[in-house]
Order: C-alpha cells, then structure tokens, then sequence
C-alpha cells in the first residue's frame, strides 16, 4: 500500500474538512471552544502504530461505528478514562459523572461527531453516507483495533492510519478520531477527488 504525496494530500483535505466539522460538533455540545489539528495520514506496521499513536495494552473507551453507503469502512472515536469523564462533565455540567453516565455521554458524543464528519465528506465527494449506531467498548487498544480490522477483512501487516487529534485551550485532549476504511475504499476516495 503506496501512495504519492498528491494522493495523501488529497486524503488529508477530506480528512480536514471532516474533522472540522467533528471538531465544531464536540466545540457545541460541551460549550468549549475545541480545535483540531490538522490530520495524519500514515500506513504503519501495526508495532509502529503502538509505538508512535497509542500502547496496545492501553486501556481505552472507543466507540466504534459502521459507515454504510457507497464508501465503507468504520470510525473509531477513541478516548482515554480521565478524557471521557472530562469530556462527560462538560456535557452534563458537573464533575464526577457515574460510569453509566460517561459510556452514554461518550456513546452520543461521537454519533453526532461521527455524522458531521460524513455529512462534510458526503458533500465534497457527492456521495450518501450513514453511520450506524455506535457501539460503546472498553477495552485495550491494540485489541479493539485488531478486531476491526479482522472484521474488515484486511490482514496486512501495514495499517493506513487517519487519525484527527483535538485540542482545548491549546491543551491536547486525549481523544482521537479514526477512519478505517475497507479494502479498495481509499481508491473510491481519490477517483471521486480526481486524483
């Protein structure tokens, strides 16, 4: 899996224009401004993965969701524990939130993050694109990615990373948004792009 700097600059626009909208979605319902650096596009070994972008055995929420339409693949909005309560008792307005509360919270929180990104895509590459409902799990990191990628399919040694990081107040939150696309997903992409 190669692709020229064109074809990676071109993913990392629609990458772009997505992640903003993601970003303004989190800025509304948590009534922070969040911003959001400007995404990496990378094919990684999956031991370099864990190295550079987050430990195997790390412990996170993610919320994985489904994208059905004429481009597939899935989304996975991961989040570290003391992240997702910050982020919750934004949302709710006071500190300490239980955990039923957080996995809701989070549950809702990358629904509408992960349809603003689709909806911002869809438009620029003219296609119809839906989530399904995420799912909610908690578990370690290496594990969650491994099993997408199983379910999808792909079995190669290199992972292409997508991945969008948030900020709030200049400070990094530890949450990052995902985009694992099915096999020949990233061709549809870039023909739709004219690349």
């Amino acid at each position: 899996m190669e692709f020229t700097a064109l074809e990676r600059d071109g993913l990392k626009e629609v990458i772009n224009i997505g992640g903003g909208n993601a970003a303004t979605s989190i800025s509304m319902m948590v009534n922070r401004r969040i911003d959001m650096r400007v995404p990496e596009v990378a094919i990684l070994t999956y031991e370099e993965m864990y190295a550079q972008i987050m430990e195997d055995d790390q412990e996170v929420y993610a919320v994985v969701s489904n994208i059905i339409g004429e481009i597939s693949g899935v989304f996975v909005f991961v989040l570290e524990q003391a992240t997702a309560q910050r982020m919750t008792d934004f949302m709710v307005g006071q500190a300490n939130s239980s955990t039923e509360v957080v996995t809701s919270a989070v549950t809702e929180m990358t629904n509408i993050v992960s349809n603003s990104f689709l909806n911002a895509i869809g438009k620029l590459l003219d296609k119809q694109l839906i989530s399904s409902l995420p799912m909610m799990q908690f578990d370690y990191f290496g594990a969650i990615i491994s099993s997408i990628y199983m379910a999808l399919n792909q079995y190669d040694d290199q992972v292409l990373v997508i991945r969008n990081e948030f900020f709030y107040d200049e400070e990094r939150i530890d949450a990052s948004l995902f985009f694992i696309p099915a096999p020949g997903v990233i061709e549809q992409i870039l023909t739709a792009l004219g690349i």
